[in-house]
């Protein structure tokens, strides 16, 4: 639910401009289109857009504050244990006008403090402000799932749930950060606590950012890492995981309007819909996509419908109407994203919007239980490098790479010369050194930094004593999970005006998951095996052990025909390649090769549409960028 944006200044003389919060505020209307609040509490401001869910009253209108005035809450997100707290509260003697999760957030603080944010389970982002200590503090769920933005503008704290209104106080420019393309380009996503966009950074998952007379310190309330390992037997982990799942997925039941599932026909969402079916005996509306070229999806996400008799929705999205949607895409995403299935879940989500404001999906089970085939093939690289000791050697790799031209070999072959803490970088990495010495321009490849080295290092040193799966579930967890997955959903989602929500990513499961035996989720080379074995009760065979493929939109296929003029032309352009970042005939081999059939290189080029387009729409200005570039 909701958008949030506020101001700290650094002058405590000073006051809030009301005209410039409301102005962020305005810039935020598609997350909370039900009402907004703005409250100046002089060197503060606080705003927020509400897309009211929990108390549909004007008893849950934000900014809210306790009876006296001295704590103020702007919130965005869901508390799924707020009754328990409340309880607890009223125990305490504490006293509630609504029946909103956000009072509990306000009383809370003042019974808690900074602790508040380890009682809480659920999905959240909020800034709460206390008059009387003149503090102010930022929090962001374990997960990441609810995203927080903000920026130091010479003494002065911006933040807001979106970059657009941090913008919007006309004290900050749209400029490029250079330094983390090689980022973007290796990765798909911009990984840690910075964003494209320079001086702009995200408040990490789990962690609170407080503002007070004694200065600005940033603290850690919770991390994976310390999770314990769970040894149970096969059959007492599937037990456990039954309950614990029923008791999560009924909490994320919480609704005062419309609820429904988005059903890709994958293992997740399916699974999703078939334990609200079997175990919690609810029926819901499902909704999916699919495209004209691949109507397989459509076809597997029908027969989940038909089984446990929900109310189903489909729609097609063709290569047309998805180059359409791109000049939409980045200014929701608003960080350059290579991936293409969001634009599929935006037009999605505003089909779905007339018939639920709330979603559930599958995401986050393929990090928690390992569910990537990239986990299997990494065991299958560390016994390679094992048995075939020469593939280690720099030289003979080389040697190799003068005999093939395939990127794909190249991938591999950089691998297999390193240890796995080297290697792994993730799901969606898809650039090595191989390749980046065959794509950056010199001088761009000399000041190209090293960010993606310094995060994967420091996140398997968090974890080194842990066994290799769950390193990899923690680094995954930790980057691409919430730098990109979650970046993807919350964005898409509420441009359209609906809150998703992610059950898999209660943070009961994550730790429950993360603390199994590793032989639990990865068996005889299957990922998800646990939950797989649950979800058998329910799903065909067939389904459940079928390739993976969530929303998966035919860009390959697309860049070779109807679209390979369009793509080649952006690439090649003079302005293009001005920007110094590639090489113009790598560029140009890549897109003939990926034309001809000799490489599938869709992703590449689109990670370079992507990252172009995003230049031209943010720091060159031009808002119809894509629709330009691709006719």
């Amino acid at each position: 639910m909701c958008g949030i944006a506020g101001v700290w200044l650094g002058d405590p003389r000073e006051r809030v401009a009301p005209d410039m919060l409301a102005a962020m505020n305005r810039a935020l209307v598609h997350r909370g289109p039900d009402g907004s609040g703005e409250r100046v509490l002089g060197r503060v401001g606080l705003a927020h857009r509400r897309l009211a869910i929990i108390d549909l009253s004007d008893a849950g209108a934000q900014p809210m504050s306790d009876e006296e005035g001295r704590v103020w809450v702007s919130f965005n997100g869901e508390i799924y244990n707020f009754r328990q707290l409340r309880e607890e509260l009223e125990a305490a003697g504490r006293r509630f006008r609504s029946r909103s999760d956000t009072e509990v957030l306000v009383q809370g603080h003042l019974e808690w403090g900074e602790k508040l944010p380890e009682r809480l389970r659920g999905m959240f982002a909020y800034a709460v402000y206390d008059t009387r200590s003149d503090k102010l503090l930022l929090v962001r769920d374990r997960l990441g799932i609810k995203p927080l933005y903000y920026a130091w503008v010479g003494g002065d704290l911006f933040f807001a749930s979106e970059v657009r209104a941090l913008m919007a106080t006309g004290r900050l420019q749209a400029a490029a950060a250079a330094d983390l393309v090689d980022a973007y380009v290796t990765l798909g996503y911009v990984p840690g606590g910075q964003t494209f966009f320079q001086g702009v950074d995200k408040l990490r998952p789990a962690k609170m950012l407080v503002i007070d007379s004694d200065g600005v310190r940033e603290r850690c309330y919770w991390d994976l890492a310390d999770a314990p390992e769970v040894h149970y037997s096969y059959e007492e982990a599937g037990k456990r995981l039954t309950e614990l799942f029923a008791t999560t997925l009924e909490q994320h039941l919480m609704s005062d309007v419309p609820l429904g599932c988005f059903l890709s026909g994958g293992v997740d969402s399916s699974g999703v819909v078939a334990f609200l079916r079997q175990e919690l005996g609810r029926r819901v509306s499902t909704f999916t996509v699919g495209y004209p070229e691949d109507r397989s999806e459509l076809e597997h996400a029908r027969r989940v419908a038909e089984l446990f008799e929900t109310d189903h929705h489909e729609f097609v999205l063709t290569h047309e109407e998805f180059f359409q949607g791109i000049d939409t895409l980045l200014e929701h995403t608003e960080e350059p994203l290579v991936e293409s299935a969001a634009v599929s879940l935006l037009e999605l989500s505003r089909v779905t919007k007339p018939h639920a404001t709330v979603l559930l999906s599958g995401e986050g089970a393929d990090e928690v239980f390992a569910g990537y085939p990239l986990y299997e093939r990494s065991r299958q690289l560390e016994r390679l490098r094992i048995l075939a000791f020469p593939l280690r050697l720099a030289a003979v790799r080389a040697l190799l790479r003068l005999a093939v031209r395939s990127e794909r070999l190249y991938k591999y072959l950089d691998w297999v010369g390193e240890p796995l803490e080297r290697r792994h970088r993730g799901n969606s990495a898809d650039v090595t050194p191989s390749i980046r010495a065959r794509m950056y321009r010199p001088d761009f490849a000399a000041r190209a930094g090293d960010l993606v080295e310094r995060e994967f290092n420091a996140l398997f040193a968090q974890v080194a004593g842990r066994d290799p799966l769950a390193q990899m579930q923690y680094a995954d967890i930790r980057t691409w999970l919430v730098d990109d997955l979650l970046l993807k959903a919350d964005k898409m989602t509420m441009a359209a005006s609906i809150e998703l929500r992610v059950p898999f990513l209660d943070h009961h499961v994550v730790e429950f998951g993360f603390g199994l035996d590793s032989a639990h989720k990865l068996h005889a080379g299957i990922g998800k095996a646990v939950l797989k074995d649950l979800l058998a009760r329910y799903l065909p065979r067939d389904l459940l052990y079928r390739t993976k493929q969530g929303f998966p939109v035919p860009v390959s296929q697309w860049f070779r025909e109807g679209l390979y003029e369009q793509v080649r032309a952006l690439l090649l352009d003079e302005r293009t390649l001005s920007r110094g970042y590639f090489r113009p005939a790598y560029v140009r081999r890549a897109v003939d090769r990926h034309r001809s059939g000799a490489e599938d290189l869709g992703r590449r080029l689109f990670s370079l549409v992507v990252l172009e387009l995003w230049h031209r729409h943010y720091v060159d200005g031009e808002l119809d960028a894509g629709r330009v570039a691709m006719g």
